[in-house]
């Protein structure tokens, strides 16, 4: 079947970020299980769905959530995450993502990206690399993986010279009461996973409706 996808306004994603500044990130082992957590962080009020490629097979996942969706154009976006070469952003512009994310610095995707006219979240660690992130194109960069290297502290120390290269994005694997630590330091959207999701629907909406207020404060 052939299927068009209308790409969205970098413009509109962008809002929705800055209403909306955490990005639900799916990254489970089982396709179901990998859907249904995209359907309750949607539901839960997040605007940014972030399906990676570890989900198996994760462009058709992509596919089907942008088709459940329906003609009205998000959000909630539904984007592609842990596009790491050119092959798997070309995968995910097919699918219909909205927007790409990246844990590394790659000239290829940011070309399919600005191919593609898609808003692209690139993955950086050293100022070398944000800097690098930032000529490449990408228009958040992802700070990736922060709590290994000294979590928020690092991110507040390579912010002080980057502070002109616009807002950073915190990721990987920390908490939601962590959240206004990344914040003081220089983040101004989160990447955050499984912490959001809780044992019922239920409190799945009460951890992101947290999450939110930490993040917009």
């Amino acid at each position: 079947m052939s299927l068009a996808f209308v790409t969205p306004a970098k413009s509109a994603v962008a809002e929705s970020l800055a209403r909306s500044p955490v990005v639900g990130v799916v990254r489970h082992h089982d396709r179901a299980e990998a859907a249904r957590q995209a359907n309750e962080l949607a539901a839960a009020g997040l605007e940014l769905i972030e399906i990676t490629f570890t989900v198996p097979d994760a462009p058709r996942l992509v596919e089907e959530l942008v088709l459940e969706r329906g003609a009205r154009p998000g959000p909630p976006w539904i984007g592609m995450g842990t596009v790491t070469t050119r092959d798997r952003a070309e995968a995910a512009v097919a699918a219909g993502a909205e927007f790409l994310v990246t844990p590394n610095v790659e000239p290829e995707v940011a070309a399919v990206a600005r191919r593609a006219r898609l808003f692209l979240v690139m993955g950086a660690l050293t100022p070398t690399e944000v800097v690098q992130a930032r000529r490449l194109g990408a228009d958040l960069v992802k700070v990736y993986p922060l709590p290994p290297v000294g979590g928020a502290a690092y991110l507040s120390v390579i912010r002080q010279p980057l502070g002109d290269l616009g807002p950073l994005l915190a990721a990987g694997g920390f908490g939601i009461e962590e959240i206004p630590a990344y914040r003081a330091a220089g983040a101004a959207a989160f990447g955050i996973g499984a912490p959001l999701l809780g044992p019922d629907p239920e409190t799945t909406r009460d951890r992101v409706a947290r999450a939110l207020a930490l993040a917009r404060a």
